[in-house]
């Protein structure tokens, strides 16, 4: 059996007492973070309009789906078309849900009249171009669709997009490697959030 001197024995007590302190301290600390987390969950303000029985600006705690946002709207009334919703989107911060009014088909005797400027071509968008695309939620396909916007920069809007959260202005595309002004002067009125 090795004894230890004296000074050896002193040297054990304060490196036992320093490590106690410090792992102590380390389980206290994880502690009081957990409990810190559970008082402290983030509260979202969300608008959700259009289709929804109570249109306005709701409270939803973080993780809230646009299914729930909905619900807390009073729920969508009939005349709701929620096919072009994503119903498990998470929410963010500021972010408006607009649920789209599904399409009245106009009667037969309406749609045609005698009028000839029907006929003749005016300068509008084309119905692709109308259809806003969120860059928040679309498919690489739909940005590519965007004018200027190739297979890269859209794998980039999507990258961006994973890693650092939902864009909230036209701004924020700026950060994407191929953006400049130019470029988003050519979209700005195509896309949403």
């Amino acid at each position: 059996m090795t004894s230890f001197s004296r000074q050896e024995k002193l040297v054990l007590i304060i490196v036992s007492v320093v490590l106690a302190c410090f792992l102590g301290f380390t389980w206290w600390m994880n502690l009081s973070a957990k409990s810190e987390r559970k008082t402290h969950e983030a509260i979202f303000v969300i608008h959700v309009d259009g289709a929804v029985r109570n249109p306005g600006v709701y409270r939803v705690k973080e993780g809230t789906r646009v299914f729930e946002a909905l619900q807390e709207a009073g729920g969508t009334t009939q005349e709701a078309d929620l096919q072009t919703l994503n119903l498990a989107q998470p929410v963010y911060d500021g972010q408006k849900i607009v649920v789209p009014h599904k399409m009245v088909e106009e009667p037969a005797q309406n749609r045609f009249s005698s009028n000839l400027a029907q006929f003749v071509p005016m300068n509008t968008p084309s119905s692709a171009s109308s259809h806003l695309v969120n860059v928040n939620t679309a498919s690489l396909e739909e940005l590519v669709a965007l004018p200027g916007i190739g297979e890269t920069i859209a794998q980039r809007i999507i990258e961006y997009r994973t890693l650092h959260g939902p864009f909230r202005s036209p701004q924020d595309l700026l950060n994407i490697k191929g953006i400049g002004s130019k470029k988003l002067e050519q979209i700005k009125d195509l896309i949403t959030f």
